[in-house]
């Protein structure tokens, strides 16, 4: 970030992993200015900055999330996102591409991306490398394609009896007649169909009670209007755990239907969370069965209507799926099992969704189907238009502790002032521009005998390019407005942490709209710290700048050094190169016991602390005895 002052590179890191970290300052005396060689100086950051580098291959802007665990879990037979927040969030820019710098925790290993677009594999565990992360994926659908060949289902046994079929599949139901030269889906097409899906997947409410419009007097077929060919297009977002089948079959308006003898053709093999990811984005193109002269053909005449049926728990099975059709007379109880929407600018393009139990979410099959004929099919429900679909937001969360002794050395039991933050970080989608943080910061613990008041500083972001702030604590707003006596903006929360213990404390800040402000220009928890007593007596993080109002004539006493051994300055770090505060992330730290020092409490910390970051990047969740 740019408001750290020293960046150890990492061929630093080896060498100066030998060295004595109690016994690294300079000085022969007290006479001496004491002094900290530049390549000794250690952060005790517990972020780190990592290149991210995401290509999607596809010309469509895609929002992304990055999670730390596997972001989704069965409930019966269907898959939802747990109760959590991405630890990230983006969008790539027009051609399905983003590189960027972003901070993540240091401990992670691995994280899990999540994308809103219906074509792209989601959830995608990624491994996290020593320099950051790379996804091609391109790349990974190779990979996943060249992983699941398998044998082919010759002998008829891989589909239920009385249906039809378009060819043959493997065993893990990769069909082989999926298209070979894929047909482009307009951009705004599956932008909105990424939209709906997303929207359904975090919400667990009925789709029908969420948008009436979508219920239907009469069924959700097809109706053909010209002349035309059909393709579809496996979509991701599938919710549920069953493997389910769907067929088509075909009449004419006014023809009586035999639902039980009509011929049903099966169109998809497999559908549902537990199918092959190599499918998400394939083509199958739909055939009309001429039962004149009894062939298959590539176009569907006028007057076509379509009807499907979802064949739940269908795959690999000659009897016992459970039958859900398009047209309601032909369910249990005549429920709506589909809705089919039309796209409300491109008349070529439909979006099918079928429910295959009881949830009534309508995202357990859902696929795209284009019409190669403008025009040529008849008009259904538009696909809703979502709300919030212009911004995305991730969290950010941690705990700040702090030693108030400074400048003076202390017990580093690190208690004196604990503080929680949890901080929702909103983007703009289309620029990924910062449009707001809500910060809740909550005191957690008061371990001195001073009065320690709390605040902080953005050091890369100009009160001009701000617009809003708003402090307020138990429902009432206790400031609008920084710091007027500060060059930065300030913001103080509290003058004393005791009246103020276990009370949440939150913190608006709004960004102007055409400024675009960078979410790494102003990420949580900012530069945060304590002030002793006095408003000018300021604790930082290491390697933070004070306030313009902080008295900096305490640096360089005591125990504080206040520069490296080549002149340079160094902010809020001991002559023994240990800090007067540290910011744990993404976790709530279990703070040491009074004059429990933190590397005696925490016997991980010493050898991460000694090996410069790269040891024991989880020394916090290892305390003494666990």
């Amino acid at each position: 970030m740019k408001t750290k002052y020293w960046i150890i590179c990492l061929s630093i890191f080896f060498v100066a992993c030998s060295r004595n970290m109690n016994d690294i300052y300079t000085g022969g005396g007290e006479e001496e200015e004491k002094k900290i060689n530049k390549d000794d100086f250690f952060d005790f950051i517990t972020t780190r900055n990592c290149q991210l580098v995401i290509d999607y291959g596809m010309k469509v802007q895609t929002a992304f999330y990055l999670y730390d665990e596997y972001p989704m879990e069965l409930v019966g037979n269907t898959w939802e996102f747990k109760d959590i927040n991405p630890i990230y969030a983006a969008s790539t820019d027009v051609n399905g591409k983003f590189i960027s710098k972003v901070s993540l925790p240091a401990y992670l290993k691995k994280v899990w991306l999540v994308t809103d677009h219906v074509l792209v594999v989601s959830p995608v565990e990624l491994e996290l490398l020593a320099d950051g992360l790379t996804f091609n994926y391109a790349d990974y659908k190779a990979q996943l394609s060249a992983g699941g060949r398998s044998r082919a289902i010759m002998g008829g046994v891989g589909y239920p009896d009385g249906y039809d079929v378009l060819g043959h599949w493997d065993e893990n139901g990769v069909p082989d007649y999926l298209l070979s030269e894929k047909l482009d889906i307009p951009g705004a097409f599956l932008e909105r169909c990424s939209s709906l899906s997303r929207s359904i997947l975090v919400d667990n409410r009925n789709l029908l009670e969420r948008f009436p419009e979508l219920r239907t007097s009469g069924n959700n077929d097809m109706v053909i209007t010209k002349a035309t060919g059909l393709v579809a297009t496996y979509f991701d977002f599938s919710s549920t755990a069953w493997e389910n089948m769907v067929a088509y079959y075909t009449y004419k308006e006014g023809e009586t239907v035999d639902i039980a003898t009509i011929k049903k053709t099966i169109l998809i093999p497999r559908s549902g969370k537990n199918a092959p990811k190599s499918l998400v984005g394939e083509q199958i193109r739909l055939k009309y069965w001429n039962k004149e002269n009894g062939n298959y053909e590539d176009e569907f005449p006028k007057g076509t209507h379509i009807g499907w049926v979802l064949l739940g728990m269908g795959f690999g099975k000659e009897k016992g799926a459970l039958l859900r059709y398009s047209n309601p007379a032909y369910n249990d109880n005549k429920e709506q099992r589909s809705v089919l929407l039309s796209d409300p600018e491109l008349d070529n393009c439909f979006f099918m969704a079928m429910e295959d139990n009881v949830d009534m979410r309508f995202n357990d099959v859902q696929f795209a189907i284009m019409a190669s004929i403008p025009s040529s099919v008849e008009s259904t429900p538009s696909i809703p238009d979502e709300v919030n679909k212009d911004e995305i937001s991730y969290v950010v969360k941690g705990a700040l502790a702090y030693e108030d002794n400074w400048p003076d050395k202390n017990d580093y039991d690190m208690n004196d002032v604990v503080i929680y933050y949890s901080s929702t970080v909103v983007k703009d989608k289309s620029s990924n521009a910062l449009v707001r943080t809500t910060t809740t910061f909550t005191p957690m613990n008061d371990g001195a005998t001073y009065t320690n008041g709390f605040g902080f500083q953005l050091d890369d972001v100009g009160k001009e390019h701000i617009d809003l702030v708003r402090v307020s604590q138990d429902g009432n707003v206790i400031a609008d407005h920084f710091d007027p006596d500060t060059e930065k903006p300030v913001l103080v929360l509290f003058p004393n942490i005791k009246p103020v213990l276990k009370k949440p404390v939150t913190v608006v800040i709004g960004f102007k709209k055409y400024d675009k402000v960078s979410d790494m220009d102003a990420y949580p928890p900012y530069n945060p710290f304590v002030f002793v007593n006095e408003r000018s007596h300021e604790v930082h993080l290491s390697g933070y700048k004070p306030t313009s109002v902080a008295d900096e004539s305490l640096r360089g006493t005591g125990s504080d050094l206040s520069q490296d051994s080549n002149g340079n300055p160094m902010y809020y770090i001991a002559e023994d190169n240990m800090p007067f505060a540290i910011n744990i992330s993404n976790i709530e730290f279990k703070w040491p016991p009074e004059k429990v020092s933190i590397t005696t409490y925490y016997p991980k910390f010493k050898q991460w602390r000694d090996s410069f970051g790269k040891d024991y990047k989880d020394w916090f969740l290892y305390p003494e005895g666990q």
